[in-house]
């Protein structure tokens, strides 16, 4: 496969992880060149004269899956600004597979082990701190496993930061994670405001 300017630029965009991990849609790879093209980012995107637009995205990205380059997955997208769900296709490169599916895991636990530990501050007041017992030793295991996968003496270097996040996660498990706080006590009435009957 021959390798042009547009194949060049958006495997870079496709790499990025500035905003969000990859796997990226098509949507993202525009925003992605949209902001280097304004910002005026460094390497390629120094090289772009105008910006590739949604048909030569689509076509580029279909370019190369076919060729083998980079993968795509469908995923069910929440509907935002009144959008219905919808499914979108992301893509990534075919080498970074598992690298990528590794550090959305560690994120993934890692929000949740901090939420349950601290909570969310919802303008002042803390919610959704904790989690039911039978929950915790299932997700302790889950961070044993992923420290094991990103050691950095087993993983490389590339993966320090995402050992450093399982090894927090363990130390906050291991200091005890308190159990959720019922929003009722057993047994109470819950008795609704008329306004919202």
């Amino acid at each position: 496969m021959k390798m042009t300017f547009n194949r060049r630029l958006i495997l870079t965009a496709l790499s990025e992880t500035y905003d969000s991990p990859p796997p990226h849609s098509a949507w993202n790879v525009k925003y992605t060149l949209e902001s280097a093209f304004s910002y005026k980012w460094a390497g390629i995107y120094q090289d772009m004269k105008t910006i590739p637009n949604k048909q030569q995205i689509h076509r580029t990205l279909k370019e190369l899956w076919q060729g083998g380059l980079i993968v795509g997955s469908r995923f069910k997208e929440d509907g935002y600004n009144g959008n219905l769900p919808s499914w979108v296709i992301r893509y990534q490169l075919s080498g970074d597979v598992y690298r990528n599916w590794l550090i959305a895991e560690c994120e993934a636990v890692f929000n949740k082990v901090k939420k349950a530990k601290h909570g969310i501050n919802f303008f002042g007041a803390i919610m959704d701190i904790g989690l039911p017992a039978n929950e915790i030793k299932p997700l302790l295991m889950r961070v044993k496993a992923l420290m094991q996968k990103t050691h950095p003496d087993k993983a490389g270097d590339d993966y320090v930061e995402m050992f450093k996040q399982m090894k927090q996660c363990s130390d906050w498990i291991k200091s005890g994670i308190p159990l959720p706080i019922p929003a009722h006590k057993v047994n109470e009435q819950v008795t609704l405001n008329n306004s919202l009957r």
